[in-house]
């Protein structure tokens, strides 16, 4: 067994992921714009007192570019100091005006909680979350709460819920037609007993951010609906941070999914993040997103997934919360603090065209697919374009890497934050085909990151990432497959496209802008540096078409 004692040393501090200045953060809350200033604003739930969860409260970055932040004071942003609100200062949105579109002030609404513990597999004690506002006169340097708060005491009259909170600001254009009126929908997240998950929908006008009209329940999803499998999780009994956005003129739902259970695994009867399309359908008791398709919006540790829309970019770019539920509280007091936020991340709606199979699995049994006359739709889930500027050098580069070698050594990155991209030739005689990182000199200890053509799997392999009796070592693994496609009569699969973001503990793999997962990883960092291509099951055929490696990456955090 291990020492607790060499651990510090291994917890160097991330350089291109967000975390609290100390103790636990958890979901990314009100990420937005003010372009009165130019100004990015992402506040995060914060326990400065501990390394695990309680007393939360909002500490809040600011920045220019909404890649490099800094932390605005030393102190939480917004604190539960108030009646309706001294439990807990719970997720929210924000809104680049005051709560009377006053041009100079910001508002944010936030989850006022007046009563714990909450969870979706207690009864819920009516009205004991609620929402408030708070706004600033200062470019967000400073925080007032509002004399009128509660502005919701809690959920809907007539509603026994399993959860009501995570306010969301929606303009949502399929609404709009549907009542005939433009507005500003204000999406809280839940959902109701005996039913299934929900998000409750109200018409709020943006010259007056305090007053919600009730609209109802937006969704008809009820409780074992649907079948969880590799490539999905069944959509829960309580929804948290539900983010209603239109890509193209596709509504999408992203979720953070409790109570259900992930890739059919009942050992895995927890949170997740995921993501629905679904179309408006108008019924006798108002408007309801009918279930097109769906599927998870990471595969690892990501959730609370909360979004906006840069109006610089168009992008819609997506905040998430890495969990660290490897360490004990003692590992994880003893490094000072716990968890990050995810890379930004942008989704889009993905359209492949020519789509007519993939390496094993028909296109009509992956539930995260839509099939359309040109090809295959889905949600689109990429790292965001501008973190190329992070990049202080050129890369690294090795090309041409065939099958027959089995495994191949790579540069060493010169530190433990690194960004690795490949293009892979994947054939269906492969058996695995990825990257050993952070590995010694005879691979006894090693991550694996690999995909398998055969189970249409990517996996982390963190079993031999360190031997340390009392770190979670378990795999991590998503559903994954490449499409075949056909024009002018001739088949082709398409290439792997990988990317591979390294950063203290923190491991982000993205797969082809369609595949997401984050988790964290352990390793022996005094001897454990090296990094290494391989392929099973190969031949003399290039495999690694291309590897470019990044050491030298920017800080985010000021």
């Amino acid at each position: 067994m291990g020492s607790l004692d060499p651990l510090p040393q291994w917890h160097h501090e991330p350089v291109f992921h967000l975390k609290a200045p100390r103790g636990w953060i958890n979901d990314p809350c009100a990420p937005g714009y003010d372009p009165a200033t130019g100004t990015y604003h992402l506040f995060y739930q914060w326990n400065p007192n501990s390394c695990e969860w309680g007393d939360i409260t909002w500490g809040h970055f600011t920045s220019t570019d909404g890649l490099r932040w800094r932390q605005n004071g030393k102190r939480p942003a917004i604190e539960p100091d108030m009646p309706y609100d001294d439990k807990g200062i719970f997720t929210g949105c924000f809104w680049p005006t005051g709560p009377r579109g006053e041009k100079d002030q910001l508002t944010v609404v936030y989850t006022s909680i007046v009563q714990l513990p909450i969870h979706w597999s207690i009864p819920y004690s009516r009205d004991c979350a609620g929402l408030a506002i708070a706004t600033s006169r200062d470019g967000g340097q400073t925080w007032r709460k509002s004399p009128l708060n509660p502005i919701l005491k809690g959920e809907p009259e007539g509603l026994t819920v399993t959860g009501f909170r995570d306010p969301f600001f929606a303009e949502w254009p399929a609404l709009d037609r549907m009542r005939g009126e433009r507005c500003l929908y204000g999406v809280v997240s839940g959902g109701i007993v005996d039913q299934g998950p929900n998000a409750f929908v109200y018409a709020v006008s943006p010259d007056d951010l305090t007053t919600w009209s009730y609209l109802g329940p937006l969704s008809e999803v009820f409780v074992g609906a649907q079948r969880p499998n590799k490539w999905t999780g069944d959509l829960g009994v309580n929804w948290e941070c539900v983010n209603v956005v239109t890509l193209d003129t596709q509504d999408f739902l992203l979720m953070g999914t409790e109570g259900g259970q992930k890739r059919g695994q009942p050992s895995e009867h927890e949170a997740y993040a995921m993501w629905m399309a679904g179309s408006l359908e108008q019924t006798a008791d108002g408007p309801r997103m009918q279930h097109d398709y769906n599927g998870l919006l990471d595969h690892g540790s990501f959730y609370a997934a909360n979004s906006y829309l840069d109006p610089t970019t168009g992008e819609r770019v997506v905040w998430g919360w890495i969990k660290e539920e490897e360490l004990t509280l003692a590992r994880r007091e003893a490094k000072g603090w716990t968890g990050c936020l995810a890379l930004p991340r942008e989704v889009f709606l993905l359209k492949v065209p020519n789509v007519v199979g993939t390496l094993k699995t028909p296109l009509d049994e992956i539930e995260s697919l839509r099939i359309t006359p040109e090809g295959v739709e889905t949600l689109g889930i990429r790292p965001l374009k501008s973190l190329a500027s992070l990049r202080r050098t050129q890369p690294k580069t090795i090309r041409n890497i065939p099958g027959v070698l089995g495994r191949t050594r790579l540069p060493t990155p010169s530190s433990g934050s690194w960004e690795l991209e490949a293009i892979v030739n994947v054939h269906q005689r492969h058996q695995r085909v990825g990257f050993y990182l952070n590995h010694d000199e005879d691979y006894h200890h090693r991550t694996s990151v690999y995909f398998s053509p055969q189970d249409e799997e990517i996996v982390v392999e963190r079993e031999a990432s360190n031997s340390e009796d009392d770190i979670v070592r378990n795999n991590v693994s998503g559903g994954f497959t490449l499409f075949v496609t056909e024009k002018d009569g001739v088949a082709s699969t398409e290439k792997l496209h990988l990317r591979i973001f390294r950063d203290g503990d923190v491991l982000e793999i993205f797969a082809n802008d369609r595949f997401a997962l984050s988790t964290m990883v352990y390793a022996n960092e005094s001897d454990c540096t090296n990094l290494s291509c391989f392929v099973e099951g190969g031949d003399a055929d290039i495999v690694f078409e291309s590897i470019a490696i990044w050491e030298d990456l920017d800080r985010v955090q000021f």
